[in-house]
């Protein structure tokens, strides 16, 4: 026979009496699942190539860091990524308060992007990551075989280049990344191709 004092006692300790925060497991920030990237090109007025990956253009908006200490604990903002910050805001996590778009070059954020996202240094470094048993010195690389010309600058912010000697090196970079990684794509159509689409 199920007394009200039982019945009580039961449902004070069953896990749908226990508030939702105190029986759910903390949340933790979403991590960027790695993707297939895509470099795309266009030709200089020299006649060079350009490579750029198919990052934005711009820096993409970022979660404020006293939102993120606040959500997932202190110190959380200092081990997150951009491409995190980016996925939890495409997923809807973050309303529009709790972001801020990097714009000012002394912003650690900005030049962060400048130094890793910017789409021609992110194609600069998949690529000298890619071809890296081919690489000897720290600042640049030239892989004469494929005309490709990987250089940093020493330029605030940070800027470093992925160049092809001309259009004719494009096949050979293609045959040759698709023969090392399916996780980098050449792109064939140029930039201003596409922008004419």
């Amino acid at each position: 026979m199920i007394t009200r004092r039982r019945f009580i006692a039961a449902t004070a300790t069953s896990p749908l009496a226990l508030p939702k925060q105190a029986s759910a497991s903390p949340q933790q920030p979403l991590k960027a699942e790695p993707r297939v990237r895509t470099l795309h090109w266009r030709e200089t007025e020299d006649r060079r190539i350009i490579l750029f990956s198919d990052g934005s253009p711009e820096p993409s908006k970022l979660i404020k860091d006293e939102v993120l200490d606040r959500m997932f604990g202190s110190d959380t903002h200092l081990v997150l990524q951009q491409p995190d910050h980016w996925r939890m805001i495409e997923e809807g996590w973050f309303n529009e308060e709790d972001l801020y778009q990097p714009t000012d070059i002394d912003d650690p954020a900005y030049r962060t992007w400048h130094a890793n996202y910017k789409p021609e240094v992110e194609a600069h470094d998949l690529l000298y990551d890619l071809f890296q048993d081919r690489i000897s010195g720290p600042f640049g690389a030239i892989i004469p075989e494929l005309g490709l010309v990987l250089a940093e600058h020493p330029t605030t912010p940070h800027l470093a280049l992925a160049k092809l000697n001309n259009e004719w090196c494009l096949p050979r970079l293609v045959e040759e990344v698709a023969r090392l990684t399916s996780w980098l794509i050449v792109d064939l159509t140029s930039w201003q191709d596409e922008a004419m689409l």
